[in-house]
Order: C-alpha cells, then sequence, then structure tokens
C-alpha cells in the first residue's frame, strides 16, 4: 500500500473518530490531545521506510513526534525537552547535507502516468514516457518536481494532471510545443503557468490541463528548470 492510500485511510479514521465523538460515543478530544504526536511518529517511520523519499524529514519527524509524545505523558517534567531536540535536528541535518545524494537522472520512469506523492518528504521524476496520459501529484508538507520534457503526448486527447498542494510546491517542467492549460483552486496559495504560447508551431499541439487545488503552497507550470 502507497502513502497516499496510508494518508487516505487516515483522514477518514480521524473524521470518523470525531464524527463519533460529537454523537457522544467517545471522547476522542481528549485522546487526540494526549496522543497526536502518534501522528508524526507513523509519517516518519513511513517515510524512513519509503526509498523514494528523502530520510531527513522521516528522521526529523520521528524526533518530534518521539519528543512530543513523551512530554504529553510528562517523561519530561524537569528537563526542558527543546533544549535537546534542536541541537539533534541541527547534527542530523547537517550529516544529511554532507552525505552524497543520487542524482537527478537516476529518477527516471517511462510510465504513462504520473503517481507521486510526497509527505514531509521531496520527489523529483524525469518522465519520458511516449504516450503521456497525466497523472496524479500530491505534495503535503513536501515538494515535487516532474520533469517532463522528453515525455510525449500522442494521443488527440489532452493529458490530465490532477496535482494537491498543501503547505508545498510542485513545479511540472513541460516540453515549449505543449499547450499547457491550468485549472484549480487556490486557497491561500497560488498557482502559476509560466510557458510561452509564441513557442507553439503546430495548429493542432499536444494539450496538458494541470487541475490544482493550492493550500498555503505554490503550483508552478514552466519550459526550464530554474
Amino acid at each position: 500500500m502507497n502513502k497516499r492510500n496510508l494518508f487516505g485511510i487516515f483522514v477518514v479514521l480521524i473524521g470518523v473518530l470525531f464524527l463519533l465523538d460529537t454523537l457522544g460515543y467517545s471522547d476522542f478530544g481528549d485522546i487526540i490531545g494526549t496522543y497526536w504526536p502518534m501522528v508524526l511518529i507513523i509519517f516518519g517511520v513511513i517515510n524512513l521506510f519509503d526509498k523514494s523519499s528523502a530520510k531527513i524529514y522521516g528522521m526529523i519527524a520521528l524526533i518530534l513526534g518521539i519528543a512530543f509524545q513523551l512530554t504529553n505523558l510528562n517523561y519530561f517534567e524537569d528537563i526542558n525537552i527543546w533544549n535537546l531536540i534542536w541541537p539533534i535536528i541541527l547534527i542530523l541535518i547537517g550529516v544529511w547535507l554532507l552525505v552524497p545524494k543520487k542524482k537527478y537522472s537516476d529518477r527516471v520512469s517511462s510510465t504513462n502516468t504520473l503517481n507521486n506523492f510526497a509527505l514531509f518528504s521531496s520527489a523529483k521524476v524525469l518522465n519520458q514516457s511516449h504516450d503521456f496520459a497525466g497523472g496524479d501529484l500530491v505534495a503535503i508538507f513536501g515538494g515535487i518536481d516532474a520533469d517532463l520534457r522528453n515525455a510525449n503526448i500522442s494521443s488527440t486527447k489532452p493529458a490530465i494532471i490532477d496535482a494537491m498542494v498543501a503547505f508545498g510546491g510542485v513545479d511540472i517542467i513541460v516540453p515549449v510545443d505543449w499547450k499547457v492549460q491550468v485549472k484549480g483552486i487556490p486557497l491561500f496559495g497560488g498557482w502559476s503557468n509560466k510557458t510561452q504560447k509564441n513557442n507553439i508551431s503546430s495548429d493542432d499541439p499536444p494539450v496538458l490541463i494541470v487541475k490544482g487545488l493550492v493550500m498555503f503552497g505554490g503550483l508552478e507550470i514552466k519550459h526550464r528548470l530554474d
């Protein structure tokens, strides 16, 4: 099961518990007030075991979750936990910066659709499909870079990308001869289409439609990496 499905199950579960609390069948308010750091712990563990995610985000989420949870359970009554957390996080970030990273070209995909979900992490994909059809991009407290410059839309129907951004960012890089249409709802966020229409020489160019829901983040479509 991928992270997107796990996150969907988690959201449904939280909604059900809140509904039961409202109806008087449970005392979910007190439970969530004590055990909400488990959310960070679960996300941290998921990211640590996900090969496509940056492990630094998982480590930070896991450390913060454990620290908050132990504090809520009164394990650090005489200790200022923040004095311990921040040095550890700084050390982890420093080590992460020193460790060599995989090159961008290592993340190559030839599938016809995108299916990327970044939660407290980042994802980069270079798609080289000869029959690109669209897909889903979801970034929540994270970022996604999707490079489609070597992809091709062979169908006469538009390729459609559904993008959801919350407290993060998504960049989509497309070929210069593609016609891009953006439809979306920005809520305390924004999207921008920086593609140039004058680069399109064909009367019937490949069409990419990006449908975006952007909340406290950004969605950008352009021709090249900045």
